[in-house]
């Protein structure tokens, strides 16, 4: 693989450990910094060595892309190794699994994201929205805000309520034990992608890092198990719904059967778990991010507010509609070049289970390919001037030119992001309602991010902004 891909130099055994500052912005700058990270200095698909000489090849072309991503065999397709990290944590749900078990989970949840679930969850995001509008109200004039400090808590609430049916309130408690556990393990499970003992569980116990995921998968595995047991209790004591419609995530795994038999609370757990992770951090970062270009850019925030205006007038209380939604148009390309300039998911990751040709070279059955998504998105020849925040850049009329699989912000193929839908609507949504109320300003310091990309793209030093008054339109 070396001598077929350029790569750094290479130590003996520990690969290109010490190549790399290992903390998360030094990581993120070292490989995928748009200015001088490795796919600028080696091309567009590079190999990194991990400790004990095990290869992971790192891909940005697109045509490459499509040939991991379209893969019409959507059973055989598996996640990469670095995955195993996350598996103490979101067990084999339907993000880790993969044969028959990923295919009957993925059955059993694509009903949760239908149409008409989806328009009961928007209810949850609008009250979650305007309860966020009233918590930034004493911010307007104050000075300069990390914004997502408090999409996180927002997000948090969201998906707690329309996947657990249950209300944590942690925007009016923000001090959450499980939102800090997140968080951390997060911060931990990339350490441990370069750790040189990271494979052998035994050993890596023994580390700090080993010793302490253990203290936060007991928080985060007990708010689960206590929330399901809790509902599992409550369904029993009523007559449970035959209208999916009525139910939340928690309540369709629970009322689901494989083979005849219900799914165990553990089973419920990892698919939980999974929703909980994958649904919570991604639209942080997402909304958060989106919200600081358009701080940025106030002519683009001003044509959005128009948009916004049009429709909606002059109304304190925006009830936005599943059809309203469909109909911003200018809203869905600012979210889409968003996600552009900042995936929430920075990168995914497979394991090949066949011979795959890349970039002409036969990559054998079992390697690790990792897509680069925020290189591939802020990559020059697919996005020329790539630092811009350019939602024109998705104006029907462009998107043609270039290749189908240069934005990949939710992976595709038949592995894509099962809640792409779901998270669109909540970022659209939250945008639309802070927009309409509050101007965005530069924070004072006109600092930009540290990028690091834990599991989700975040900033080291937040992501600051200001807030004024929004001037109505008369």
């Amino acid at each position: 693989m070396l001598n077929k891909f350029r790569a750094p130099p290479i130590d003996p055994l520990v690969g290109h450990v010490t190549r790399i500052p290992l903390n998360p912005p030094g990581i993120f700058k070292t490989i995928l910094d748009t200015e001088q990270g490795w796919f600028r200095k080696y091309g567009k698909n590079i190999a990194l060595i991990r400790p004990v000489y095990e290869v992971q090849l790192l891909i940005t072309n697109p045509a490459d892309v499509e040939k991991i991503l379209a893969n019409p065999n959507s059973k055989t397709a598996r996640k990469g190794d670095a995955y195993l990290d996350l598996e103490a944590w979101l067990g084999t749900g339907l993000l880790l699994s993969w044969g028959e078990k990923w295919f009957q989970r993925r059955k059993i949840i694509t009903p949760a994201f239908h149409f008409n679930i989806l328009e009961q969850f928007m209810e949850v995001m609008s009250k979650q929205s305007d309860i966020l509008v009233e918590k930034l109200k004493p911010k307007v004039g104050a000075g300069d805000i990390d914004i997502y400090l408090y999409t996180t808590l927002l997000a948090l609430d969201v998906i707690c309520e329309t996947s657990m049916g249950i209300s944590i309130n942690a925007q009016s408690s923000p001090d959450s034990e499980y939102v800090n556990a997140v968080k951390e393990i997060s911060a931990i499970v990339q350490r441990r992608f370069f750790s040189l003992v990271s494979r052998w569980q035994f050993l890596y116990g023994f580390t700090p890092d080993g010793r302490r995921e253990k203290e936060l998968l007991k928080i985060l595995h007990g708010f689960t198990d206590s929330v399901i047991l809790q509902r599992r209790e409550q369904l029993l004591q009523k007559k449970p719904t035959d209208k999916a419609t009525k139910m939340n995530f928690l309540d369709m795994l629970l009322n689901s059967t494989v083979n005849g038999k219900p799914l165990s609370n553990a089973d419920i757990r990892e698919e939980v778990d999974t929703f909980m992770f994958e649904g919570h951090d991604t639209t942080t970062s997402g909304i958060a991010f989106a919200l600081y270009q358009l701080s940025q850019h106030k002519d683009i925030q001003d044509r959005l507010y128009e948009e916004l205006a049009d429709i909606f007038g002059d109304t304190d209380r925006m009830e936005i509609t599943y059809k309203q939604l469909g109909d911003l148009r200018y809203l869905d390309m600012v979210v889409k070049e968003a996600q552009r300039i900042c995936p929430s998911v920075p990168f995914i990751a497979r394991r090949l289970t066949e011979d795959t040709i890349i970039d002409g070279v036969n990559i054998p059955k079992g390697s690790n390919v990792t897509i680069a998504i925020y290189a591939l998105h802020n990559d020059p020849d697919n996005f020329p001037n790539p630092r811009k925040f350019d939602p024109d850049r998705f104006d029907p009329s462009q998107t043609e030119k270039r290749h189908p699989f240069a934005y990949v912000p939710f992976s595709a193929g038949a592995r894509n992001c099962i809640g792409q839908k779901f998270a669109l609507i909540e970022l659209k949504l939250v945008i639309a309602k802070v927009i309409m109320h509050y101007e965005l300003l530069p924070a004072a310091d006109q600092k930009s991010p540290i990028l690091q990309g834990d599991l989700i793209l975040k900033s080291a030093d937040g992501i600051c902004l200001r807030l004024a008054e929004r001037k109505r339109n008369k």
